[in-house]
């Protein structure tokens, strides 16, 4: 299977990328430490480290304790040698990021308001890069691109956005600008377009989780998923992978088989913030505008609380059904679900473990997302990082 972010790299390319995780999660380190943890040979990572010391990408420092004989030279990421842009922007948030080479957010900017239509779509595209550009105008020359995670699906062939306006009436609605070359035109650098889930999916997994980890699930809400397998992010053979919902404007749902209206489209935030409105409208004079407005509201009202455990049960069997099919080691609770806090994720990993099978989850982490509403834009930021690595 091949990682569609890095697919066009050499073999080198691909090693010093393995190279560069390995020192974001644990260095500084040797490179015995290295050749030990890559399984790769001492001689060729002291191959691959020169060309990365020579390009300055990272640099040799202070001497590691030895117990005995000459003390190995500890190497570790020169983290102000490039940077790169990350922008995601959906139904639930548009913000920049800039990301240095270890993948740190040295800067952000967030627009107040989301984008409803495909028109200001493109113009909060456009004002956060202005914003972020304008940021680091200092050192421009060793920007080296702009990541944008978009919600819906992208065609990476096409270069065809189709945006999520109208999903509650089953469709979408279609960019059919080449936003990629739009923005490289403008901007005058080079772009990169994916969908946000699959993105932020990438994301934690580069930055939260262990390098032992080969299998993750990342839950954006309900609707839509990211996918690592084996290690390689996976979007499927257009770059469409991963939405959770059939294509049905004609609410045909029931068969001799039974009701399927379980797979027609759900809100991002499960519905919760209309109906927790209805709920205790009346009875409160508190303003329920948020996720964060109806987590805190349960603890008063005992239907809302019973509202909240319906939709985490309804997400946890529709992530038992996910985990049945991929098997994953870590399942991520993103897209703004993660703000419920430790009583929601525990709930959600109770009706996982109770729908999947056992075999399929015993083994099973279940973790809120470390990164929130920032992890899309990380994800696409560190695309370009990657990028920086295709060289022969």
């Amino acid at each position: 299977m091949k990682d569609f972010l890095i697919e066009e790299m050499s073999e080198s390319s691909r090693r010093s990328v393995l190279i560069l995780d390995i020192l974001k999660r644990e260095g500084p380190l040797s490179r015995m430490d290295l050749s030990r943890i890559l399984k790769i040979n001492a001689v060729s990572i002291s191959n691959y480290v020169d060309k990365l010391v020579e390009r300055g990408l990272i640099y040799e420092r202070s001497l590691d304790d030895s117990s005995g004989g000459r003390r190995p030279i500890l190497l570790d990421i020169n983290k102000e040698a490039v940077y790169s842009l990350g922008i995601v922007t959906n139904h639930q948030v548009s913000l920049g990021v800039v990301l240095n080479l270890a993948g740190e957010v040295v800067y952000s900017y967030k627009k107040d308001n989301i984008a409803s239509s495909t028109n200001e779509v493109i113009e909060h595209l456009r004002d956060i890069s202005e914003n972020l550009i304008e940021k680091i105008s200092r050192f421009k020359d060793k920007v080296k691109g702009l990541g944008v995670a978009i919600g819906g699906l992208v065609d990476r062939k096409k270069e065809i956005i189709c945006w999520p306006q109208g999903l509650e009436n089953g469709f979408y609605s279609y960019i059919s600008m080449p936003l990629k070359s739009y923005l490289e035109e403008r901007f005058n650098i080079p772009v990169f377009v994916g969908n946000d889930a699959s993105l932020a999916c990438l994301a934690e997994y580069k930055y939260s989780l262990g390098v032992e980890v080969r299998n993750v699930l990342y839950m954006f809400s309900g609707v839509g998923c990211g996918l690592i397998i084996e290690k390689e992010p996976y979007t499927g053979s257009n770059g469409f992978a991963g939405e959770l919902f059939i294509n049905n404007t004609k609410n045909e749902f029931t068969t001799y088989l039974g009701d399927f209206s379980f797979f027609k489209p759900w809100p991002v935030d499960l519905g919760l913030i209309k109906k927790a409105r209805e709920i205790v409208g009346e009875k409160t004079t508190e303003k329920i505008s948020s996720l964060e407005d109806v987590w805190s509201l349960a603890y008063k009202y005992p239907s809302l609380k019973n509202l909240v455990n319906e939709a985490v049960k309804s997400l946890g069997i529709k992530i038992a059904f996910l985990v049945n099919i991929f098997n994953p080691e870590v399942v991520i609770i993103g897209g703004g679900m993660e703000k419920g806090g430790f009583e929601f994720i525990e709930k959600i990993c109770f009706y996982i473990k109770e729908y999947a099978f056992e075999e399929s989850s015993k083994d099973l982490k279940v973790m809120a997302s470390t990164l929130g509403e920032k992890a899309a834009a990380i994800g696409a930021a560190s695309v370009i990082l990657r990028k920086v690595f295709t060289f022969a």
